[in-house]
């Protein structure tokens, strides 16, 4: 069965019955949310099932298409990946991405046709329906559009389509259960062998609706942070696949996450800390870092590449573009040429907006040099300071003046 419907049963169950005491636990908010939220996305769950099997009935080609060289972008959170996604998903003659409204609302052909026919029928009408759903994001996404601009309309990550099946990481942040590891963190290495191949089996089927839809012609484009876990089995399921993985500053990633995480689990719960779980955060970050890397290492070179953060938003994002499109064997044409060097000109202006203080979020700058110090070393990320602080702080616990 594709569904796991043992867990989504057996994380109710600890809602209702164990959750006193954790991020979970009963609140008006999680009441409200249980009775309401969660039953409502069950039964979109249903409609998407109905069109996934008249897909079966209707479109059964999809079944057979090929998924030709897509890419995927990995990486931690907050480390460039959506910037480097959406600057690719511009050579729209070469790539295709899944969109927020079809990840949401349209997983499989038959809503697909349906919402783009939609579409098409407001469009003729003047857009009264676009305009309202624009108007509608900026309500809603306000706060989060600070730390990650959200659109129905955007390329997004597509790892919420195993939603579907309750095999998606974003559940745990539905189902915060304290002192429960979350097993798509280890999705590689802790996951049995038949769960992965049910899980990237359903995830292939999604990306060949996609590409059926869309341009069975095209390469599928991909940015997921949840899929740097996920290398090997990337590898095993598409076995043609590019993957890039993004790397940044620990002192600039890790707070940045918390900052995102706080968002996710304040929205659906009333966590007891404002950054909940912080060393399963940690944990987590530590082997994002490190498990794709030394999994890419044992790729061909033409068909993977690690790339900083600082590299790719430096002044000129479209120079990395191309060299890593004569890495992979692509050709970039006149029109996307000039549309990377607009992104140049644009780069040069760019300062970010966003800036993290390790303390306000309670963790200690030391600490993330000591733990990532191999990272710092490797892409020869600036410290700050904190380096020789780390150094210094021994001698001064034995020194007598210290005492």
């Amino acid at each position: 069965m594709t569904f796991d419907a043992r867990g989504l049963l057996r994380f109710y169950a600890k809602v209702l019955f164990a959750s006193r005491g954790t991020d979970s636990r009963i609140t008006k908010k999680r009441a409200l949310i249980l009775t309401f939220f969660f039953p409502f996305l069950m039964l979109v769950g249903l409609v998407h099932l109905t069109g996934f099997l008249l897909d079966d009935l209707f479109f059964r080609g999809y079944r057979t298409l090929q998924v030709k060289r897509p890419v995927f972008i990995v990486g931690v959170f907050r480390s460039g990946t959506t910037f480097l996604h959406r600057l690719l998903a511009k050579d729209t003659r070469r790539f295709t991405s899944m969109r927020l409204w079809e990840i949401l609302f349209a997983p499989s052909i038959t809503e697909k046709k349906l919402l783009l026919a939609m579409g098409k029928l407001d469009r003729r009408l003047g857009s009264p329906l676009c305009r309202r759903i624009l108007a509608w994001e900026d309500r809603t996404f306000h706060t989060l559009n600070r730390l990650h601009k959200l659109s129905l309309f955007e390329p997004e990550e597509d790892d919420p389509v195993l939603l579907n099946i309750f095999s998606s990481f974003f559940q745990y942040f539905g189902f915060p259960m304290n002192g429960e590891p979350n097993p798509f963190v280890w999705f590689d290495t802790r996951l049995s062998s038949k769960d992965r191949a049910r899980i990237m089996g359903f995830y292939k089927r999604c990306v060949q609706r996609h590409l059926y839809v869309f341009g069975p012609d095209k390469q599928f484009l991909s940015k997921n942070p949840v899929f740097s876990p996920k290398v090997r089995s990337l590898g095993e399921t598409f076995p043609d696949a590019r993957v890039i993985c993004m790397v940044r500053s620990p002192l600039a990633a890790v707070p940045s996450t918390f900052s995102l995480f706080s968002l996710l689990y304040r929205f659906v719960n009333s966590p007891l800390d404002k950054y909940p779980m912080r060393e399963a955060t940690l944990e987590m970050i530590s082997h994002w870092y490190r498990y794709p890397v030394a999994e890419l290492e044992q790729w061909p070179v033409e068909k993977r590449k690690v790339l900083t953060y600082d590299t790719l938003v430096g002044d000129n994002p479209g120079r990395v573009v191309l060299e890593l499109y004569q890495r992979f064997g692509f050709k970039a044409e006149p029109a996307y040429r000039r549309t990377l060097e607009e992104e140049d000109r644009k780069a040069r202006g760019f300062r970010s907006e966003h800036a993290y203080r390790m303390e306000e979020i309670g963790l200690d700058p030391v600490r993330i040099v000591r733990e990532y110090r191999d990272i710092f070393e490797r892409y020869g990320f600036d410290t700050e300071g904190y380096a020789q602080e780390e150094d210094r702080a021994p001698c001064e616990e034995r020194s007598p003046a210290a005492a």
